[in-house]
């Protein structure tokens, strides 16, 4: 049978392997390394002749740019206290090849937001490397990738030490469009442990009390439960060493009072949180080594976020007074212009350097020792946040002050209108825009994927583009200044997500007004023109309803003085414009994928991480920021460098604590997973799903426990469980159906365990 022949059979079968879910199982500790063997799950093989895909529940994508999209999923394993992962090797493949031959279709290029200077010429040489790529992977018949199996990072989440695996279960030839099937590997991953009696070993037996990432660990960490004893610790090493402190203010002398002046420490400890200020003149910091003032300040961070419990931390103060940490993605690229808002690739100013606290800059964000932080190929940041950070970027006592009682009355606020979101979106891009090889991007459709996925049940509000030649297609009423502005203004909407061309001073959209009669869209000739939907000199907002901003776009997030201006930060501080209680937003240029529907990745799906974060789980604002950049950083993250500015572009300006439901003062929650406190319910996985999803929970005691879903309008609709289980750790599965085994529509439902008095609730996104 011919190669065509094989590929056309194909196309009309849907294949599922006999494995039930990947997993891991075998896992062996020795001394310097552990065994354990990854399975592979179901998988479908879809798709049109030459663009073939494999999809997996719960995989990722293999970013390689230009590369065949495979399925590649990373599993945290965690190692004993203080390990640090050294190299893996693979013991053994348990491998068959799948009759016939394949197409499968290649990764798509990376993007960038237009709205810069030098815009053409990044294009060009981005589409010229990836062509590159292709032809050479797809013209030979070696195997994608080399190995099934590898080390891909290490670091700490807290106390707890893992080691990053991936596991790719295909290997595929393209000239031959051979497949073959990884269903299981036998894999080995050694470490190292800091020396008997070192500071390094004792630093991490002091860490040993620390449980606030417990919740998180057993959600993260497939392995955990069994090297759980090793975290436990004894009597000696169970207290903390110094007061508890789980919000840390970093700011200065000069700007203080305006924070002790404000409702927000008042109001914060009545919601549980004990604060601690600390002053970049304080001996806790300026005690600290360290190169400049950034990395005392994370040194301090090191030294002190589990022996005082920090969970969030606040810098008060503009890029340069606290200042941002200037990360330099390129590592050919050594450039800083703090005036320049249109640099490709440039020095980023970046926050997520004082929340990845893993190790010190010489073991992470300054491996090679250079000087230049967070090199992409050179420098070896892991990501996963230790604490969530959060930033009030100005010097203006007055704005710092109005900003933090603005924060207070919007988290003070339960009402129904936290249950409205806006969502507008500009086409990115049209097909062939300048020249040839410009995708057609609708920046409406990560939007509207988060508006009918994530936001089911709730009211939303949609904008896109309808002017020009080639509108987009989704059915959403026009987008424009004066529609934007009044409907953000009078609409009472908590969270607003917007996709359009950005600078520092606002964001744009671009019509096609007109053709020449070439069929291909110029700038050149003024037959596409940009046109603002905000900007800080036109548009007409107030704060009386402020939003959870997250913007796609570039530069909206820019911290330095420039003659434009700064729109994120006028958004967060400034009186009668500030519409936001909190922005995420780029600091510098930003990427998205040439086709985020077929191959995700970039600041779009940054921003669909976040809002799951946000609304599927419940979190708030910054732990839903670095959950979901590393979530997208694991599961689609680019090998390539505009993956790290990416990352350190998007940062937070607001608090990170900030509950966008609301919060009531004397109401605190349990965030660690010791079950003597009660019922524990981890996060479904996956979530969203379309199949099924399982959901973890431990028990304090046995007795009966019923655990039910119930949709948004608080209906009953399913029965997981009602029935007896022992104490300890359990799992039940939700495949979207009621209790008839109809299918539920699409849209977030909620998953209740009751244990006697004791309750949890997770929330669950269905699709179909």
């Amino acid at each position: 049978m011919s190669r065509k022949a094989s590929l056309a059979l194909l196309l009309t079968l849907l294949i599922i392997t006999t494995a039930a879910s990947a997993r891991i199982t075998g896992f062996s500790l020795g001394e310097d390394q552990v065994a354990l063997t990854l399975h592979a799950g179901d998988y479908r093989i879809t798709g049109e002749e030459g663009e073939q895909r494999i999809e997996m529940d719960g995989f990722g994508q293999l970013m390689n740019q230009g590369h065949p999209q495979l399925p590649m999923k990373r599993f945290l394993i965690a190692l004993p206290p203080g390990a640090i992962a050294r190299s893996l090797e693979v013991r053994g493949i348990t491998s068959s090849e799948l009759p016939g031959a394949y197409a499968i279709e290649p990764f798509p290029p990376i993007v960038f937001l237009p709205g810069m200077p030098r815009l053409d010429e990044a294009m060009e040489r981005m589409q010229h490397e990836w062509q590159e790529s292709h032809n050479a992977v797809y013209s030979s018949d070696a195997p994608q990738p080399r190995d099934a199996a590898w080390l891909t990072g290490r670091g700490t989440l807290r106390k707890y030490a893992y080691a990053s695996v991936a596991f790719c279960p295909f290997t595929y030839h393209p000239l031959t469009g051979k497949l073959i099937h990884h269903s299981q590997v036998d894999v080995v991953v050694a470490y190292d442990l800091p020396a008997e009696g070192s500071a390094e070993a004792l630093m991490v037996e002091q860490s040993l009390h620390d449980v606030v990432a417990d919740a998180r660990a057993a959600e993260l960490f497939t392995n955990l439960d069994a090297v759980s004893k090793l975290y436990q610790g004894d009597g000696m090493q169970a207290a903390p060493l110094q007061g508890t402190y789980d919000y840390v203010i970093i700011t200065t002398s000069g700007l203080q009072s305006s924070i002790t002046s404000s409702d927000f420490p008042t109001w914060k400890a009545a919601l549980g949180h004990t604060l601690r200020y600390v002053l970049i003149t304080d001996t806790e910091i300026t005690s600290q080594p360290g190169a400049d003032l950034a990395e005392q300040i994370r040194n301090f961070l090191r030294a002190y976020y589990i022996t005082w419990g920090i969970e969030y931390v606040l810098l008060v103060g503009d890029y340069a007074t606290v200042p941002m940490r200037i990360c330099y993605p390129d590592p050919d690229y050594h450039v800083y212009d703090p005036n320049d808002p249109g640099l490709i690739a440039p020095g980023t100013p970046c926050d997520h350097y004082y929340a990845d606290l893993s190790f010190p800059d010489a073991v992470s964000w300054d491996t090679d020792g250079d000087g230049y932080i967070g090199e992409y190929g050179h420098d070896d940041p892991d990501f996963l946040a230790e604490v969530s950070v959060g930033r009030i970027p100005v010097n203006n006592t007055t704005r710092i002050t109005y900003t933090l009682n603005k924060l207070v009355v919007f988290e003070q606020d339960t009402g129904a209108w936290k249950n409205n979101a806006l969502l507008a979106g500009s086409i990115l891009f049209f097909e062939n825009q300048n020249y040839s090889g410009y995708p057609f991007i609708d920046g409406m459709t990560c939007l509207d994927s988060i508006g009918t996925g994530l936001m089911g049940g709730m009211n939303l509000t949609c904008m896109t583009e309808k002017s020009g030649l080639v509108v987009s297609s989704f059915p959403y009423s026009p987008i424009s200044e004066t529609a934007f502005n009044d409907a953000w203004r009078t609409g009472q909407h908590a969270i607003v997500n917007w996709s359009g061309h950005g600078w520092s001073d606002g964001a744009y959209r671009t019509c096609w007004n007109w053709d020449d009669g070439d069929g291909v869209p110029e700038s050149s000739n003024g037959e596409m023109q940009s046109y603002q939907f905000i900007h800080i000199s036109t548009s007409n907002l107030d704060d009386d309803y402020p939003s959870i901003v997250f913007a796609i776009s570039c530069n909206v997030g820019y911290p330095d003085p420039n003659p434009y201006g700064n729109c994120g930060i006028d958004l967060l501080t400034k009186p009668d414009w500030g519409a936001s209680a909190g922005i995420v937003s780029a600091s510098r240029p930003a990427s998205i994928s040439a086709d985020w529907k077929n191959g995700p990745g970039g600041t779009e799906q940054i921003c669909y991480e976040f809002n799951r974060y946000m609304i599927a789980e419940g979190e708030r604002v910054g732990d839903a920021l670095y959950d979901g950049k590393y979530h997208a950083h694991a599961t689609y993250g680019w090998n390539n460098l505009y993956e790290y500015m990416n990352i350190y572009n998007f940062n937070l300006y607001g608090d990170p604590a900030l509950a966008v439901g609301g919060a009531t003062a004397g109401v605190t929650e349990d965030r660690t997973r010791g079950t003597e406190r009660g019922v524990w319910l981890g996060r479904g996985e996956p979530n969203p799903f379309a199949s099924s999803t399982a959901l973890r929970f431990a028990l304090p005691q046995s007795g009966h426990v019923r655990i039910a879903v119930h949709d948004v309008r608080g209906r009953l609709v399913a029965t997981l469980a009602d029935q007896r289980y022992d104490a300890g750790e359990h799992m039940v599965t939700w495949d979207g159906t009621d209790d008839a085994g109809v299918n539920l529509a699409s849209g977030l439902y909620f998953v209740e365990v009751e244990a006697g008095t004791r309750k949890a609730m997770r929330k669950l996104v269905h699709l179909q």
